[in-house]
């Protein structure tokens, strides 16, 4: 008796072991992610960044980790723009607490340093992380139904989805890959000398390999904030570019960096798959000279006879834009003072015969 008494407690004993470790590991993770948060908002600090989270609470024991983060703001260095939001969840990954993923249950406000305020909404807003170690393994935004609105600018920009993934490069050490992909985006009001083009962007996908990728988490200048990234020989490498805008079918390649100073260099390459009704859009637009016009129309008419593809060569080179090798405009450095640019003129194409 005294042994069939022992083998019913038995069980009882180890659950009730189980369930007490199980206890004390869940508020483990929970106070040894909330400790995380705090080094981070302190590094933050140290590189002038202001993070301010109002209350934080815990939710999801036993089986899930939930962090609500209420009253959260995200200022960057030099007051250049700032990020609000009433509330977000970040949430742990119990068997790899190094797996984190953030949910807005907020919107999002975008201010910045000029006083425009983008709001942002979205049906789903995620944002996660996956640490190796010390080391990113993979980082990634996925938004449905995303809204972007400028309460002073007329109009609203939607997207039905948007993803965009980085991860370790497997090829190149200290190389990442980057994927960006939106579907279905409207645009909030027509873009300027691309009226005809509309305001649907069924496609917009890009597949960039940032070679020396890990100097860019070096912030060794707030002012300069891709010094680090340059210095290294960082460099973006455009394995696939893709976009379906109104007449424009393109697929692309090529390379980009920045100078000495911080202007875009490199060189795409792109086909563009029906010439005719783009080189008429273009013809179109406001900023095209009288010449460059007629040549637009005259090229566009010889396409539509021909059907022919054409390849536009882009290149930035010592601050200048150039299309098949002749000047567009001067480029002004990405970040910084930038000197005005000059005036934008469409060289005249080479018209194919028929």
């Amino acid at each position: 008796m005294k042994n069939r008494g022992l083998w019913l407690i038995i069980p009882w004993v180890l659950f009730a072991a189980l369930a007490g470790g199980w206890m004390l590991y869940w508020n483990y993770v929970a106070s040894e992610t909330e400790r995380r948060l705090q080094a981070w908002t302190a590094d933050q600090a140290a590189h002038g960044t202001n993070v301010q989270i109002g209350h934080v609470v815990r939710h999801g024991f036993p089986v899930l980790m939930r962090l609500e983060l209420d009253g959260v703001t995200y200022a960057a260095a030099h007051g250049e723009w700032r990020v609000t939001t009433q509330r977000a969840d970040l949430n742990v990954d119990l068997l790899n607490p190094q797996h984190i993923i953030l949910e807005s249950k907020a919107p999002i406000a975008v201010a910045r340093a000029d006083g425009a305020v983008t709001n942002v909404t979205s049906d789903a807003l995620l944002g996660s992380l996956r640490m190796d170690g010390a080391n990113l393994a993979v980082a990634g935004i996925e938004g449905d139904n995303v809204v972007l609105d400028d309460p002073a600018q007329p109009g609203t920009l939607r997207a039905h989805k948007v993803v965009a993934n980085v991860r370790r490069d497997p090829r190149a050490s200290g190389d990442y890959q980057l994927a960006f992909d939106v579907q279905d985006m409207t645009l909030p009001r027509p873009v300027r000398s691309f009226e005809t083009f509309g305001l649907d962007v069924p496609v917009m996908h890009a597949a960039i390999v940032v070679e020396h990728g890990a100097a860019l988490l070096q912030q060794t200048n707030p002012t300069d904030p891709l010094e680090a990234w340059r210095s290294a020989g960082g460099k973006l490498r455009f394995e696939g570019l893709e976009l379906r805008w109104g007449p424009l079918r393109t697929t692309g390649t090529g390379e980009g960096t920045l100078d000495s100073q911080r202007r875009l260099q490199g060189r795409l390459v792109l086909p563009i798959h029906h010439p005719a009704r783009v080189l008429l859009a273009i013809a179109n637009g406001d900023n095209v000279n009288h010449d460059a016009r007629n040549a637009l129309q005259l090229a566009a008419a010889a396409y539509t006879v021909t059907g022919n593809e054409i390849t536009l060569d882009v290149g930035a080179q010592n601050g200048e834009l150039s299309v098949e090798g002749v000047t567009v405009r001067d480029l002004p450095p990405v970040y910084g003072d930038a000197p005005p640019a000059s005036p934008v003129t469409i060289p005249a194409p080479n018209v194919p015969t028929p």
